[in-house]
């Protein structure tokens, strides 16, 4: 019987601290700087992106067709390993970065760009001096491009862009 799988809180949250605890498993043994930055960010919560999943999934991809081409150079064979040998360090890590990757968001978050532009904005427009009275004729360029950046956040809600669905 196929059951149709609800997209709540609940279920998200199941999930996520599914895919934080396989990158946590796979810290613990893996070393590679780039794989443990991205591991850093995602657990952080600051790079969840489809792009940064795939690139770390890549990564510990490679490094496992490595190992298992350095395997079978030195003549080691599947039937002398146990059927239930331990994953290796980068098997862990690309299982954590492709379960990260399969529960990526495709679209980007629109919303998150505009409150990045609209930092952008204010610290690099907060910079420019003008004397007093220049600002007194005019609104300030910061207070503009501010205004314009919640405009734009008014007309590109999240909710207008299609979810896509990865099997």
């Amino acid at each position: 019987m196929l059951c149709t799988a609800t997209d709540t809180c609940e279920t998200h949250t199941a999930i996520e601290r599914y895919v934080m605890a396989a990158i946590v498993d796979a810290r613990e043994v893996y070393a590679d700087r780039n794989w443990l930055t991205w591991a850093d960010h995602w657990m952080a919560g600051r790079d969840r992106s489809f792009a940064s999943a795939r690139s770390a999934h890549r990564m510990a991809r490679q490094v496992c067709d490595r190992e298992s081409a350095e395997m079978t150079r030195s003549g080691l064979e599947n039937d002398d390993l146990e059927a239930g040998s331990m994953e290796t360090p980068a098997e862990m890590a690309a299982w954590a970065a492709g379960l990260a990757l399969v529960t990526a968001p495709v679209a980007p978050d629109l919303m998150a760009g505009i409150r990045r532009m609209e930092f952008a904005l204010r610290s690099r427009l907060s910079r420019i001096r003008t004397t007093e009275g220049a600002m007194s004729q005019r609104p300030s360029l910061a207070g503009r491009a501010v205004a314009l950046a919640r405009r734009a956040a008014a007309v590109l809600s999240p909710s207008e862009v299609p979810q896509t669905a990865r099997l």
